[in-house]
Parts: C-alpha cells; structure tokens; sequence
C-alpha cells in the first residue's frame, strides 16, 4: 500500500536541503513460517524464509533491516532475530531458538507458544528512523532448552596451559551465569610473569562468535583502548568498572576469586591466596570439546567442599567434595575428607562451601580468610551463606559437619 505522503522536499533553516520523506511503506511479500518444534541437532538448518519489499525515500538512503518477534500483535518487548541488507532472509533454527528463549523466564521450559513476526527497516544514516512492516504473520514455536549465559577469559594467562597466550578461538576458562541475575562468579589463577617473561594480563569476552572474534563487541576490559593496565590491591581486594573495550587488567601474583557484574560493568578481584593456583577448566570438565565448548554441567544441590580439595573448580564436573545429610530435611551435613597444601611447602589448605554450582556460597563470617587453630584435634566456627571467604588448616584428613540451621560448623582432624 503507498503511503499519502505529501512531503517532498523542504528548506531546512535558511539553506536548501531536502527533509527526509518515506513514500512508500514495507510490506512482507512471502513468507513459508509454520508451527515448529525446534532441535539444537537442526541448528543450521532454515526454519523459516521471509521476503518483503523495499520502503522507498525521498532521497537515496542505506537501509538495512531487522527481524523482530513478539508474543503480542502490539510487538511490546520485541526482540532481536536477525539483521540484514538484503530484502530477503532464511531464520535459521538456532537463531529463531536464541531469540524465543527470550520469552522465558525459566531455561528449562520447552512449553509451546505463539510469536509474531515482522521485518523493521532502519536508515543507517539515522538510528532513529524506524519503519516497521505494515504486515506481519504469526506462528507457534516449540523451543529447545536455552544454556547458561557464558563469559570466558581471554589473555596470556592461557599461556602455561596452552603454549601461549591470547587464543580467542577457544577458551579453558569460562563461568556461567546460572541465576539469571547476570553476575558471574569463579576464580583466576595469576604468575607474576608469562613464560617470555611479560606480564600476566587478561580480559572477559560474552561471546567468542563471529567471523572475526577479536573484534565482535563482546570484549570487556579494564579501558577502550587496546593496552594492559596495572592496579594495586587494598585489603587483597580491586573494585573498579569495566567497559565495552579490549583494555586488560594486569594484577599482582596468587589465586582470586572474581564477581563481574554485567548489568552494572562492574568487577572484584578478592586475592585468596598469593600463591598461584590451576583455575582453568578442561574440554572434559565442560562436557565436550566442540567450537560452543560444550555443554555446562547443570548446578547440582546440596552441600560441597571446594578449594584446594579440587582445585578450586565450580563446574560441578564431581570433582567437589560430596556431603551427606544425616538426615532426610535435617539440613546438617557431614563428610570426611582428605585436604591438600595449598602450594608445596606451605602446609595449609584452603577450603569453603557450595549449596549449589556456581553459586551458594558459605564461607567464612568476615568474609576473609579464616585460619581455624584446632585444640586437641576439634575447631568449632561460624559460616555465613553468601560468603566468600575460605577457611584455612593445615594439610590433613578431615571430619567436618555443617549445620546450616545455625550456620555452624565442626571439624575434627582424624588424621
């Protein structure tokens, strides 16, 4: 349908220069979309094909246009399917799934439902100047399950595992954001020097997709410009923002456990130990060794032992150590277990608790370290859910038992 448009050209202020007028609208002209249950086994494979007209201007303008669903007629919270230049585009099954999931709320539900469709066009020149299509169709969907978003470390602490440093195509070091609240918690493990003798440096990635990884817009760092920046620890701990850049953070030597808050840009590097510790995950540890680095372990519940038990590893691989209730809904948890140096030669062993994978934390009270003195083999202290500070004994077989009623815990050296 043409649209009545009157305007053609205008004075702008006292020069000549046209006013930008649309004068005819965008119409979806074909489209195949049929209900559809999706599998992540069908990924690149078409799920849909969608054909539309080109909106014409007054004036030559670079237009490019955008696939939107919805759960309304109204398109109210739209979102993102994919963009193009063309005037035609095949959706396929992985990006109409990325897309759908947005419409749940849990990453497990699969229950079927009904989403709109249109094609948006924006004027490159002009962010601004949106057409929606005048038409639009409908069609129900049937999505599979949806990952947890992932961020990944990227820098030359890569180097002692993987012969050097900075390899954007894969990452061993990765953390899940399994809550939903986009914050994503795990450790870090940091020499003072690479093998080459250069500083330790890194940077988060959200994505490791594109033809061109390096420079798809998911680099967060310390700054915009391309360079490492060193920073000093107050009380073992940095805070500080982050931006939308490929600045890298250079920190002094040993273990930290770090919180990147995505919503805010913000981080926190908590130093735990100043030795430095194995904190990378293995191909094995995430499921697989595909180019999306396999599948994350979904977070088990209970109550765990991490630290230097297992090298401080979250993924929920089995390797944490397992406590047993003693009794069904008592929510006191005992187990016994073997606890290793932290580091050759220092004799202690780090240690706190999981409810869950990777997250529910229990720590210590102050949320620092706590070195725990044992008399006559017994050590009784507090614990605090949400805490992240590690509890410290010397290297040995252990008895503990935690009592999350009271937030108390026992432990009897047995060996």
């Amino acid at each position: 349908m043409l649209l009545a448009v009157a305007v053609g050209f205008a004075a702008c202020n006292d020069d000549t220069e046209p006013v930008l007028a649309q004068l005819t609208d965008l119409q979806i002209t074909e489209q195949d979309a049929h209900d559809v249950v999706l599998q992540k086994s069908d990924n690149g494979n078409v799920a849909f094909t969608v054909k539309w007209n080109v909106p014409t201007f007054n004036l030559n303008v670079a237009k490019s246009y955008r696939i939107e669903a919805a759960e309304s007629e109204a398109f109210e919270n739209a979102v993102s399917v994919a963009t193009t230049t063309a005037t035609e585009y095949s959706v396929k099954v992985s990006e109409l799934n990325t897309a759908v999931r947005k419409f749940y709320t849990d990453i497990k539900d699969c229950t079927p439902k009904d989403i709109y469709v249109r094609v948006r066009c924006e004027l490159n020149s002009d962010a601004s100047f949106i057409i929606a299509s005048a038409t639009h169709f409908s069609l129900n969907v049937t999505p599979y399950e949806g990952e947890y978003p992932r961020l990944y470390i990227i820098g030359s602490v890569q180097e002692p595992y993987q012969g050097k440093g900075w390899i954007i195509e894969k990452s061993n070091y990765v953390v899940i954001d399994s809550t939903g609240t986009n914050v994503y918690k795990g450790y870090l493990g940091i020499r003072e020097k690479t093998n080459d003798g250069g500083q330790e440096m890194f940077r988060f990635y959200a994505s490791l997709e594109g033809a061109d990884p390096w420079n798809n817009g998911y680099s967060y760092g310390s700054q915009e410009a391309d360079a490492g920046m060193e920073f000093d620890l107050t009380n073992e701990v940095y805070e500080g923002p982050m931006v939308n850049g490929k600045g890298s953070w250079i920190l002094p030597e040993g273990t930290y456990f770090f919180t990147v808050d995505m919503a805010n840009l913000t981080v926190k590097f908590e130093r735990i130990s100043t030795e430095w510790r194995e904190t990378a995950i293995s191909d094995e540890e995430l499921g697989g060794s595909d180019d999306e680095g396999g599948e994350v372990v979904e977070p088990a519940k209970g109550l765990f032992l991490v630290g230097d038990y297992n090298g401080w590893n979250t993924t929920g691989d089995g390797s944490a150590g397992v406590f047993t209730e003693t009794a069904e809904g008592s929510n006191i948890w005992n187990g016994t277990f073997a606890l290793p140096e932290a580091g050759a030669g220092s004799g202690k062993s780090y240690f706190r608790f999981y409810t869950e994978f990777p997250s529910g934390t229990v720590g210590t009270v102050s949320g620092s370290d706590e070195e725990l003195t044992l008399v006559d083999g017994y050590a009784e202290t507090s614990v605090e859910p949400g805490n992240e500070g590690a509890f410290v004994v010397a290297s040995g077989t252990y008895s503990i038992t935690v009592n999350l009623n009271d937030n108390s815990m026992l432990i009897e050296q047995t060996e």
